[in-house]
């Protein structure tokens, strides 16, 4: 692809070679790409099952999740650091079949239950006895052992509170009678106080309509009442808790690790992709179950002049004012990073507002997935020195992530 102005003026269309397009006033020229059908392969709709899953879960959780991560910006950096996250998790629990992630089913929106990391930071986890005691799916409601202690600063212990105004957030995921997920929360403020009942103020976000909370027999537990219907049958087992501390010091705020613990989430990989189309998959190209990369379909160099290598060199362009996250193995990589031939390469791109970004490996095409304001794709690297191209927006040099 290449971005020009030349001296006949802007063009759009294609010929037998190129198509021509205006992005931001800059002619855009791209290889053009024979064939262009969409076959849907199961690779491909395995991908669009973990963008759907993990998309899904945000949204329901976005009123935590925007912010939650200590060190990244509220908003659009927080909601690409949670899909960055959870991505790698969802397909590496698909991989194991180890049943930590429900995935959702073709054309299903809401979250499924999953093992989702919902903050991240460097203060200590919190709550070693968080749980749920009891529901009344009636009732929409549910109880929550909190904490333990005989005084004010043995249950603050508990919850990571060591200043006046440091709080513990209580995430709830709990099934809805529509079949997905729905979540809450009710945040502890601790404030001066004689005793526990009153030493912290009480707020809550999500679904969760009403909250109180009772100290007695030194247990301080939680009562949630929710905004909507919960599944017929509902149980306790089944209701997911976890617990985030945030601190603010120097004008920062600090938080604490928190992820849902989830050990046979519903509908397990199996179940849902029966549910998606997956299209006749060409002979000559083998199958997914021979020939899975993890979601993508392969990408392979264009004629690269450069030697097979074993271990060839990641070259990463940025062409705009969006964001590109690329990581290998679940971990953020560099442009010259070295990867592996035939590993797979993940990215998630966050355009400028209203853009649509491409992305090409050694001038081939990467199929980018929209999952809200994001875009996930991934593809296998070469085996020889690679160059990644993603263009974020119309304007903007290009920069070496």
């Amino acid at each position: 692809m290449a971005v020009s102005q030349g001296y006949y003026g802007l063009r759009r269309g294609s010929t037998k070679s190129h198509t021509y397009s205006v992005v931001g006033g800059k002619q855009i020229t791209k290889d053009r790409v024979e064939g262009g059908k969409n076959p849907r392969t199961l690779g491909q709709m395995k991908q669009r099952a973990i963008i759907s899953t993990v998309g899904s879960a945000y949204s329901a959780m976005k009123a935590i999740c925007d912010h939650s991560f200590e060190g990244v910006t509220a908003g659009r950096d927080s909601m690409t650091e949670f899909i960055a996250v959870n991505t790698s998790l969802v397909r590496q629990s698909i991989n194991q079949s180890n049943g930590f992630f429900g995935i959702n089913k073709w054309g299903v929106k809401g979250m499924m239950p999953g093992s989702y990391i919902i903050s991240m930071g460097t203060l200590p986890s919190i709550a070693p006895d968080l749980s749920t005691l009891s529901i009344d799916g009636a009732a929409k409601t549910a109880v929550i052992d909190v904490a333990y202690g005989r005084s004010v600063a043995d249950i603050c212990e508990e919850l990571g509170l060591k200043q006046y105004g440091d709080m513990a957030t209580i995430c709830i995921a709990y099934p809805k009678k529509d079949g997905t997920y729905g979540f809450g929360a009710a945040r502890f403020t601790f404030k001066q106080g004689s005793d526990v009942a009153g030493s912290f103020d009480l707020a809550i976000t999500g679904d969760l309509v009403a909250a109180s909370f009772a100290y007695a027999t030194n247990k301080l537990s939680l009562t949630v009442k929710t905004a909507f219907e919960w599944a017929d049958g509902a149980d306790a087992e089944h209701t997911y808790t976890a617990a985030i501390c945030s601190q603010y010091r120097n004008g920062k705020y600090f938080r604490s690790k928190a992820q849902f613990d989830v050990l046979a989430g519903s509908p397990s990989y199996s179940e849902a992709i029966q549910t998606y189309p997956v299209g006749q998959e060409r002979f000559l190209n083998g199958d997914a179950s021979s020939n899975d990369n993890g979601g993508a379909a392969p990408v392979e160099p264009s004629t690269p002049s450069d030697p097979v290598v074993t271990d060839p060199v990641l070259t990463i362009q940025k062409n705009g004012t969006g964001s590109v996250v690329v990581t290998h193995e679940q971990v953020a990589v560099q442009t010259g990073a070295t990867i592996p031939a035939n590993d797979e390469v993940e990215l998630v791109v966050t355009p400028a507002e209203g853009f649509t970004p491409t992305a090409t490996v050694n001038g081939q095409s990467v199929q980018l997935t929209q999952s809200g304001a994001t875009y996930e794709g991934s593809f296998l690297m070469p085996s020889a020195n690679a160059t990644l191209s993603v263009v974020t927006s119309g304007g903007g040099g290009v920069d070496q992530n």
